[in-house]
């Protein structure tokens, strides 16, 4: 029990910490639009270090749900490229995931479950989960519409294990952390959040998420039939 009020004590305070010191003011696109020559010049005098410093940052903000994931994305394609920054923004949030996931687990899991199971408007939810979390997870991750914390939370109930999770958030986030990776590499043409977003990439979002629901009804239609022969065979 204390273990587990330290941990608490210790998450607020650093979310408290990053609102009291006015981290929200930095995670947005004025503040990448007015710093981005200088965060360029930083991170190509000294490379490695800024993408460290950076996914520190960025896991950091994920474990803890702070507002800005899109921002920092976008900063991140704006400053290392396709390649570096499709590697750090996702491995970065996946590493966040993971630690929100095991800390979800370790403070709450149990009891949550418990109650969750009792409930008649998720019972169907957990169920399904129960059977296959990892297609579930695919989806879900691969899809916009679903917030950050809330998959982290409902998979941290769910019986998937570490590596699974790992996986699934990995493979994912990244078609996702792609597309936003790229449209970094536009800060220096726009001057808005809606300029990056035009139809051509809310229809690329749309197909991620089309591409997900496919790849996870062919998963779980495998894992049935795969059920359904060793049932046979038994």
């Amino acid at each position: 029990m204390i273990k587990k009020l330290i941990i608490v004590v210790v998450l607020l305070s650093l979310v408290a910490l990053f609102f009291i010191y006015g981290g929200q003011e930095y995670l947005n696109f004025e503040s990448l639009k007015q710093h981005k020559d200088d965060l360029l010049t930083y991170a190509h005098a000294n490379f490695w270090q800024a993408f460290f410093i950076t996914g520190g940052i960025y896991i950091l903000s994920t474990m803890l749900n702070l507002p800005g994931a899109a921002i920092m994305t976008l900063a991140i394609g704006f400053v290392f490229g396709r390649w570096y920054g499709v590697l750090l923004a996702s491995t970065a949030a996946t590493i966040g995931a993971v630690l929100v996931f095991w800390i979800a687990r370790f403070l709450i899991a149990d009891w949550a479950r418990l109650r969750l199971e009792k409930m008649k408007s998720t019972q169907n939810i957990m169920a399904k989960l129960q059977d296959d979390a990892f297609s579930y997870l695919l989806f879900m991750r691969a899809v916009p519409l679903f917030p950050f914390w809330f998959v982290n939370m409902v998979f941290a109930f769910s019986p998937i294990n570490t590596k699974q999770y790992a996986i699934g958030s990995y493979l994912g986030m990244l078609p996702v952390s792609f597309v936003i990776v790229n449209l970094g590499q536009s800060l220096s043409t726009v001057n808005s959040m809606e300029e990056l977003f035009t139809t051509e990439v809310i229809l690329s979002f749309v197909l991620i998420g089309i591409l997900a629901l496919v790849t996870s009804m062919v998963m779980r239609r495998r894992n049935q039939k795969v059920t359904e022969e060793l049932s046979e065979t038994l």
